[in-house]
């Protein structure tokens, strides 16, 4: 090998040497994500309204179904409709049992709930003019509503 080889051959190596070193002192240079200047939503953030929101719809839906449809006049903004009008003629009461609440999604608009599974057995006059009691059941109970962020949470309307 030639002094001239040998110079170049030194050269590259000193040269592919300079440039590993650069690269690792730029990759731990660099500020990692979370010192980016752009925040990002936090998930648990996201979770918590969506707790806060779920646990208002819950003892909105409670409310509802406590109070029964006596006389058949049902609760509104509860999302309860039941088809006893081919049955009975009048409808003295109806009781509901929640056997699962509505999931709450967010959206930009507010909320919109769906999933629930909802029981109510009527009381009242069939059409024949007897006594007549049915049960009816849902499985794909759901309501929507405004959802308003505030400091605790998230405040819901049903509509």
């Amino acid at each position: 090998m030639t002094r001239r080889t040998k110079s170049l051959l030194g050269g590259a190596v000193l040269l592919v040497v300079i440039v590993a070193i650069a690269a690792i002192s730029w990759a731990t240079a660099r500020p990692g994500p979370e010192a980016s200047a752009i925040p990002t939503p936090s998930p648990s953030r996201t979770i918590d309204l969506l707790v806060s929101a779920q646990a208002e719809l819950d003892e909105h839906l409670e409310q509802c179904v406590a109070a029964g449809a006596p006389n058949g006049v049902l609760p509104e903004a509860c999302g309860i409709r039941i088809p006893w009008g081919t049955e009975f003629a009048a409808v003295s009461d109806a009781r509901f049992r929640i056997e699962r609440m509505p999931e709450v999604t967010l959206t930009d608009d507010g909320f919109v709930a769906q999933g629930g599974e909802l029981i109510a057995t009527v009381t009242g006059t069939g059409q024949d003019g007897a006594p007549r009691t049915e049960t009816y059941r849902t499985q794909n109970w759901s309501v929507r509503g405004d959802a308003e962020r505030t400091r605790t949470g998230v405040d819901i309307t049903v509509w």
